[in-house]
């Protein structure tokens, strides 16, 4: 079949996207070949339908399992066999793994960068039927990328041992200097370079100045319909927005990492089908997702790098219509982001006293521990050594990239319950027979201190024992909640850690030290960039994104905030006639006004203190503004 045969069948397209097609066939006729692709642009089809045109299998070289989980799913739906290396305790053995991608007739095979430092791994997978080496986030490799990984340089290791094979490098985000570290890295033989223009024309990019971002959200999701996502950076501020969208009459949920499967799943549906309009979630939310039809992408905070706020905002407008973007942002925001990035950065202390610790935690000895499975309770760690949580999990995540552990995240879940009622509110809801009165029984049976202290529980015991369904189970333990019988909390602190090499304090974290304050130098110009594009108010903020990528666009864009492209502020028609109505009618506050009217901040501002100045309002008691009757 040829290429648009395949396109059609396996994934329902007519077209293809702008460059697919021409880095297919740079791929195809053998060349080593650059692809710069936007967000939603279509990377993965890069190397996935050529797939099925090779003979063999496609390497795909990728840093998240949870996208190659995602990835491998979606072809097994489209009956395109794939798989990816596991190394969590219950997979089958690596060899075993080697022999399937060998003699299993797979089409495209997904590994983490951290495998080819693996030995039997490298030395094995050269003989399997590799067709096409494809890089995916290739800007991982340039320690001027916006998420540099060092276990990225590890590739070479295998581009050595197969010369002769293709390699596809695939990013959405780089600028010129990135691109051509990738080149180098991995010592691509004339590339062939296919990049598509950063310039997203349909986006018009807004930087609204406000103390009151949770108003702002409201008022800009009223006058703008359709399907939008909220970034915020943590979890609560994003479920404290979507419940206060709710209360205004959106159509919103909030989605993190604390989420149970089930729930992201159900919400993810109900965003992707349209019954939910607007997700408010953290950085991760989108990757991945392909929804076209997104009008709108706020950011409650300033992004990380200009990398990620061109990312996350291209998830806005994939259809070619027309979106808007905007970024809330206060006086204070830049140097508290600027503390917040930086200091979860651990410091040289920090690695050396971490990874000595773990190493008693987990009872290793000098010149021991390689390859040996250790079960890592990470909440048990962190409390008994009084670290914190999340820079102490950047560390181990740091270790995992360098190569030296092996982190993986334990499948199983387990759950910390709290009884809230009596033994004999207890013995009169298990009369019930029903499945919350069978799983209640089941803990009081299993657990001689249920009523005195807090139990942890593994759900998978109990869903086997007593025949249930995770669903099941878990409505269940909700229903034992809403009847005030116990509380629970899922856990999910368990990792599986893996030493690479013998435990050596110093020797062993020589090139995590040297390549850390790389990371520290890295992470401190990505902030002050990106504070850098917030906080210029005269530039086109398009030009400023094209700038920053290398590319350049001619003339001003006249769809963003900057005072280059507009002199006015965002209003809705007639805002001052509308105010100044609203002000003559009765006394109003900002939070009213931010209800009824649809206006930048700025605009308001100006607007009141004209009004002020000129003596046609005051302020009462109240803070509310207040017509002087003429």
């Amino acid at each position: 079949m040829d290429k648009e045969t395949l396109l059609k069948k396996y994934w329902g397209f007519t077209t293809f996207k702008p460059l697919q097609k021409d880095i297919i066939n740079s791929t195809m006729a053998g060349h080593d070949t650059v692809g710069l692709l936007p967000t939603g642009g279509g990377k993965s089809l890069c190397y996935q339908l050529p797939s099925l045109l090779k003979e063999g299998f496609v390497l795909v070289i990728s840093p998240l399992i949870a996208l190659m989980e995602d990835q491998v799913q979606d072809l097994l739906k489209r009956d395109i066999k794939a798989m990816y290396f596991e190394s969590h305790k219950k997979s089958i053995s690596l060899t075993q793994q080697l022999d399937n991608c060998t003699f299993g007739d797979y089409k495209v095979v997904y590994v983490s960068p951290e495998k080819l430092t693996n030995t039997l791994f490298l030395q094995q997978i050269i003989h399997a039927p590799i067709s096409l080496i494809a890089i995916d986030e290739a800007h991982c490799i340039s320690e001027w990328g916006h998420d540099f990984r060092p276990s990225y340089r590890k590739i070479n290791l295998l581009l050595e041992l197969l010369p002769e094979i293709p390699i596809l490098a695939l990013t959405a985000s780089a600028t010129s200097k990135v691109v051509r570290d990738i080149q180098t890295q991995l010592m691509l033989k004339s590339p062939k370079l296919f990049q598509q223009s950063f310039e997203r024309p349909n986006l018009s990019y807004n930087i609204w100045k406000t103390d009151d971002k949770l108003n702002a959200v409201i008022q800009i999701l009223t006058h703008y319909k359709g399907s939008s996502i909220i970034y915020c950076n943590t979890r609560k501020i994003s479920e404290q927005l979507a419940y206060k969208m709710i209360r205004h009459g959106l159509a919103a949920d909030f989605f993190h990492g604390g989420l149970l499967l089930k729930d992201k799943k159900t919400k993810l549906s109900e965003w992707q089908k349209g019954t939910l309009l607007h997700m408010t979630a953290t950085s991760a939310f989108g990757m991945g997702i392909d929804k076209s039809n997104v009008r709108t992408v706020i950011h409650m905070n300033l992004p990380e790098s200009m990398e990620h706020y061109y990312q996350e905002t291209g998830r806005a407008g994939r259809d070619g219509d027309l979106a808007n973007t905007f970024l809330l942002f206060s006086g204070s925001d830049s140097e508290k982001t600027k503390h917040h990035l930086l200091s979860q950065l651990p410091s040289t202390k920090d690695l050396k006293e971490i990874y000595k610790d773990l190493c008693n935690f987990l009872q290793i000895a000098y010149g021991e521990g390689e390859g040996i499975l250790y079960e890592l309770n990470f909440e048990s760690f962190c409390s008994q050594y009084n670290r914190n949580f999340r820079k102490t999990l950047y560390c181990l995540e740091q270790f995992d990239r360098e190569g030296i552990i092996s982190l993986n995240a334990s499948n199983e879940k387990y759950i910390d319950i709290k009884t809230k009622c009596s033994v004999h509110q207890a013995t009169e809801f298990i009369k019930s027979q029903n499945t919350s009165a069978k799983v209640l029984e089941y803990l009081m049976r299993k657990n001689p201190y249920f009523f005195k202290e807090k139990i942890q529980i593994s759900p998978p015991k109990i869903i086997d024992a007593l025949h249930l369904s995770f669903d099941q189970f878990t409505e269940a333990l909700e229903r034992l909640q809403r009847n005030g019988i116990l509380d629970f909390t899922e856990q999910r602190a368990y990792f599986y850690y893996t030493p690479k090499t013998p435990r050596e304090d110093s020797y062993t974290l020589q090139t995590i030290i040297k390549n850390n304050t790389t990371l520290h130098q890295q992470k401190k110009r990505k902030i002050d960039s990106m504070i850098a594009f917030v906080e210029d108010e005269t530039n086109c903020k398009r030009n400023k994104i094209l700038t920053y990528f290398g590319t350049l666009f001619k003339g001003n864009c006249h769809q963003c905030s900057s005072r280059s492209c507009s002199e006015l502020y965002i209003t809705e028609n007639n805002f001052e006639k509308k105010l100044t109505l609203l002000l003559k009618d009765r006394p109003q506050s900002i939070q009213d006004l931010n209800e009824k009217l649809y206006f930048e901040p700025a605009a308001l501002k100006e607007v009141i203190e004209r009004l002020l100045k000129t003596q046609k309002i005051y302020i009462n008691h109240l803070q509310q503004y207040h017509w002087i009757n003429e």
